[in-house]
Formats: structure tokens, sequence, C-alpha cells
């Protein structure tokens, strides 16, 4: 009697458990739709929306100024306004870029934004950030531009791994969550940074790079902006979704907070007038020299040969 109780006891377990799963993964997969569906809406007018900051580039620059007729990537390129302008900085040094992006609707504005900017050393790549359709031991730099809270981090440093040559560089230019709750909307926009879940505290970021193989953090940097709007400008930014965080919210939440938000900013700012502060970070990752299984085996022979 016991053991058919018992036995009832771990099915009910089991289905929960199963169940619980289930509702998982359909969450997640009604997100990335959510998502999907926000960049292929806004792709026409996401440029227009959004600030492109020069100081991560020229800073990659600098980072890059003696290599020659490289082979580089974008992974989460989307409409390629970072990616134009690094391939206007690094002009000829960079013989071809790569522009990686999972929708098909930001790499169509991409393409045209290329075309009309006389840029023709670039190649687009529908793909996600996880399984990059590239030869290992490929690419003498790969950069990410405001995009890798959309990927599954790890997985990403495994393939940047991957398909970067050895000592080359992997460039991360994010925002930290921190650094997200203190910027105009983290502070008065209700519930921004709670719908936020996404993004990385620094911490976070280096322990995944300290347990990626073949990889190391080589530097941090940490760049500031002063930033000014209007009140008008930032409702119209808000209501046309240049966050993806704003798709997080219902329609009702979203109106009540744009609400609040205008009533916020009414009583902290001048409304023609708005300024503070955006922060973001850097990281410059570097690839560390591969061993091989062949190369380990034959070092593991050497050692038995003069150690014994």
């Amino acid at each position: 009697m016991a053991n058919k109780i018992n036995n009832v006891d771990l099915n009910k377990v089991s289905n929960t458990v199963a169940k619980e799963k289930e509702n998982y993964v359909t969450k997640s997969a009604n997100f990335l739709r959510k998502i999907e569906n926000h960049f292929a809406e806004i792709a026409p007018r996401y440029r227009k929306l959004r600030t492109t900051d020069m100081e991560p580039i020229l800073f990659i620059e600098r980072e890059l100024s003696e290599a020659d007729r490289m082979h580089g990537a974008d992974i989460g390129c989307g409409e390629g306004r970072y990616t134009l302008r690094l391939a206007k900085q690094l002009g000829k040094k960079c013989h071809l870029l790569y522009c990686v992006d999972k929708s098909e609707h930001m790499l169509i504005q991409l393409k045209n934004f290329f075309v009309e900017h006389g840029i023709n050393h670039f190649k687009i790549l529908h793909s996600d950030a996880h399984k990059v359709p590239l030869e290992t031991d490929s690419l003498d730099f790969v950069v990410s531009f405001n995009a890798v809270h959309h990927f599954d981090m790890p997985s990403f440093l495994k393939e940047a791994s991957r398909i970067l040559k050895n000592k080359s560089r992997l460039f991360v230019y994010t925002r930290l969550k921190s650094q997200n709750a203190r910027n105009v909307w983290g502070m008065h926009f209700p519930n921004f940074t709670d719908k936020e879940t996404r993004l990385y505290e620094l911490d976070e970021l280096e322990h995944m790079i300290e347990n990626t193989p073949n990889l190391s953090l080589k530097s941090i940097r940490c760049f500031e902006y002063e930033r000014t709007s209007t009140l008008a400008r930032l409702e119209e930014q808000a209501k046309e979704y240049h966050y993806s965080t704003f798709r997080l919210f219902s329609k009702k939440e979203f109106d009540r907070s744009v609400e609040i938000f205008k009533k916020n900013i009414t009583e902290s700012y001048d409304v023609n007038n708005v300024t503070w502060k955006d922060q973001n970070i850097l990281l410059v990752i570097e690839s560390k020299i591969r061993i091989t299984f062949l190369q380990s085996v034959l070092l593991f022979c050497n050692k038995k040969y003069f150690f014994g």
C-alpha cells in the first residue's frame, strides 16, 4: 500500500515538473516571438529613434590600429548604425565585415543603409549569435553593440571564441543593470528596471568570460554621456518603443507608466531641457592560443619523456 501511495506521489511530482517545464518553454517562446516581432515592426524607423555613440568606435579603432586587411563581424548588428560607423572608421584596414543578425527586417535596412553610403566590403549573415555560419579561427575581431542582453551570453562567448583567430579581440559594448537604473528611464519611468531583467552586472559578465575556454578579459572601459532632450521627444521615443523593454509592458501598464513618467519629468526638469547621464561599458576580451588535441598529446608525451 505504501509503495502504491509513493508511486502516486512520484507521478504527481513528475507531472507537475513536466507541466512547469512546458509552461516555461511556452513563456520563453512567446517572449522571443514578442521581441522578434518588435524588431520587425520597428526596423524602418529604429535608426531615427536611437542614439549612436562614436566613443566606443574610436576606442576600437585604436585597439586595432596595428592590424591590416582584417576580417571581422558585428554580431547583433541590427540595422547597422554602429556597423556603418565602424566600417567607415576602419576603412581599408577592414577587408571584409560580416553583419550578423537574427532579424531579416533589420538586415534589409542595413543593406540599404550601406549601399546608400557606398560601403561594399560587407556580407550579411542571417543568423543568431550562438551558431554563426563562419569557419573556426577565421576572424580578426568581433564586436557587439548594445545587443548581448538579447543573447544567451555563455553560448555567444563560446561561439565568439570559436570563430576568432588566436590572440584576436572581442569587443562587447553594453550597459549594466545598475547603469540602466541610473538613466532617465530607470529613474523616472515606473517599472522600467523591474521589467528589464536581461541585462547583467559586471561581476556576472566577468564570471562568464572567465568560464569560457580560450577567452580572457583584457580590459574594461567605462563611458559616460551627457544627454539632453525634451519631454515631447522622450514621450515620442517611448511610444515608438525605441527600447524593446517597453514591449514587456501590457498596454494598460505602459499607458499608465507613460503618464507617471510625464508627471515625474515635469516636476523634476524644464520640459524643454531634460538632462541626464547615460553610462555604458566596453569589454575588451582576447582569444587565447588554443591547444589542439594533437598538441596536447605531444605536450603530454614530451613531459613524460623529460620528467619520466
